[in-house]
């Protein structure tokens, strides 16, 4: 895999950007809702269960299903929680969809500044900025204005409204289109080996692997062109050329 130094030659007129996790801490968020919805169940259930290790219910439940609420009752009766107590931990955690989401603190200035700079001298062209995330239409969109994103993007492209999701090619090249590019003018920028990764290599366009927390490449595909920890390595291969 190309180390943290090298550039990219050339540069990308197209930066098509994954959602979760990549620009936003999704993950965290998410621990943090679990463990206070299901710390409610627990108290306002009337069989009275004795508290688990919350860390490890949450670990359970996102290997049961990594976004919603359906298993909530066949797991909080195993561990004593009545319906009730299930019901109320579940409305919680539905209502409060965006607590404690946030950009991770580099997206800003670094959006701002790779989509305000020009692709090279002599066209002036400015560079564009894609989102291209999985997921339903009506919780990516609101994501997006949550986050206050529209600012700094271009154009979104998600699977539901798209109507294929990741790892398929006609997503990445549907965000292709919308910016007028083609496949060896885009790099694209994911956190996921199986959505992002793949799905780039897929349709011939470069993929840089947004690895924050310094795993081994465990991909069953060949390794992404690049590999970066932040979007600040991203504006320097792009832009330290």
């Amino acid at each position: 895999m190309a180390g943290l130094w090298c550039t990219m030659e050339p540069a990308p007129s197209v930066v098509l950007v994954d959602l979760d996790d990549t620009l936003c801490d999704y993950s965290t968020a998410r621990d943090t809702r679990l463990r206070i919805a299901f710390s409610r169940a627990f108290e306002v259930s009337d069989s009275r269960p004795t508290k688990p290790d919350l860390e490890r219910l949450i670990q359970e439940s996102i290997r049961l299903q990594p976004h919603g609420t359906d298993h909530f009752a066949e797991l909080l009766a195993q561990h004593g929680v009545d319906g009730r107590g299930a019901a109320v931990g579940a409305s919680w955690f539905r209502a409060n969809r965006f607590h404690g989401l946030q950009l991770f603190p580099e997206v800003i200035p670094v959006l701002g500044s790779l989509r305000s700079s020009s692709v090279d001298s002599a066209t002036k062209r400015i560079r564009r900025i894609g989102v291209v995330t999985n997921g339903p239409k009506d919780v990516q969109r609101a994501k997006l204005r949550h986050l206050n994103l529209e600012r700094l993007i271009d154009f979104v492209v998600i699977s539901e409204e798209f109507g294929v999701a990741k790892p398929d090619p006609a997503i990445f090249h549907e965000a292709l289109r919308l910016a007028d590019a083609s496949p060896d003018e885009a790099v694209v920028v994911g956190d996921s080996p199986e959505f992002d990764i793949a799905g780039a290599q897929e349709s011939g366009i470069r993929s840089i692997w947004m690895n924050r927390r310094g795993l081994p490449w465990q991909g069953s595909r060949q390794p992404p062109t690049l590999e970066i920890r932040s979007l600040y390595e991203l504006h320097n291969l792009i832009e330290n050329r």
